[in-house]
């Protein structure tokens, strides 16, 4: 039946979004403090959340989309709302309940995202205002060459040094 192909696709996509949000609350808890590994890590696994939620949609529209069909309507205006009004019980009930669960997710998860990105955004701005305190103190101050001698000129780093 397809009410009960769609309640397992929903399932998955619930399980889906609370795994990610999961990581983007960990990703938080430890924010900024994360090894470079851990943190690539964890990124990995977001982008697998995402792969993941995004393979169940396309599957989930496409159920809607036969869904329709069988009842004669229009895909692109049979809404989640419109199916458990036109589900039977107890199937309407839980598909309740993966609206309020789907929604409630996407706005935990936009929240997490929103103040993770704020947080790398205000660290990167730190790095780049000390990156210009540095510049600004080496034109300031003389420096020596490689022989020793006072150089009055601003120096110039090669690449690999930094």
């Amino acid at each position: 039946m397809l009410l009960n192909d769609l309640k397992a696709l929903l399932d998955e996509e619930v399980a889906a979004h609370t795994g990610l949000k999961a990581d983007l609350a960990f990703e938080q808890e430890h924010d900024g403090k994360l090894s470079a590994g851990d943190t690539l890590r964890l990124q990995q696994r977001k982008y697998y959340w995402i792969n993941q939620i995004e393979g169940i949609e396309a599957r989930r529209l496409e159920q809607v989309r036969r869904l329709a069909e069988q009842w004669e309507l229009d895909a692109r205006k049979l809404t989640l709302r419109e199916i458990i009004a036109r589900s039977p019980e107890p199937l309407s009930a839980e598909f309740q309940g993966y609206h309020g669960a789907l929604t409630g997710l996407v706005a935990e998860i936009r929240h997490l995202a929103r103040e993770t990105g704020a947080n790398a955004q205000a660290r990167l701005k730190a790095i780049d205002a000390t990156l210009a305190v540095i510049g600004e103190a080496v034109k300031m101050h003389p420096t020596y060459s490689e022989a020793g001698r006072l150089q009055k000129r601003t120096p110039t780093f090669k690449s690999t040094s930094a």
